[in-house]
């Protein structure tokens, strides 16, 4: 009595076929490149995130800056709306592509009560744009 086995090479010659070959080729390249697009997916998600936290940390320095003034500053007193603010060039000259970014500040005397302000700043830049909003006591 002959026992077949299904790794018996006595019927059939060892190796693989052209067409398995290719069929497992084709099912190597569908998995690459399923991974090529996820990698570039998360390049573009890396870049729109270090997009965002450039444009925050640069909103933040700027309504830092005017909040750590004295309260009885002038700035405080005038009605400002969408004045533009000077960044430090020295700070975008560091930043990849750091001449795309713009600084605004708006600032609203006697709001929402006498002596205090409220603050706003906004920074735009490579199609984001970030707001911080706060009051600021005045004399």
């Amino acid at each position: 009595m002959k026992i077949f086995s299904f790794f018996s090479t006595t019927d059939r010659s060892a190796g693989f076929t052209l067409l398995e070959l290719l069929i497992a080729v084709t099912i190597f390249a569908v998995g690459l490149l399923t991974v090529a697009g996820m990698q570039i997916t998360a390049m573009q998600a890396g870049t729109t995130a270090q997009t965002q936290s450039v444009a925050t940390a640069l909103a933040q320095g700027v309504f830092e800056e005017l909040m750590s003034r004295d309260p009885g500053d002038a700035v405080f007193k005038v009605e400002a709306d969408e004045e533009p603010y000077a960044i430090d060039q020295d700070i975008l000259d560091q930043l990849a592509g750091g001449d795309n970014y713009q600084a605004f500040y708006s600032i609203s005397p006697d709001t929402p009560a006498t002596g205090m302000a409220r603050v706003d700043v906004r920074v735009t830049g490579n199609n984001r744009s970030v707001r911080l909003s706060g009051f600021k006591r005045t004399l």
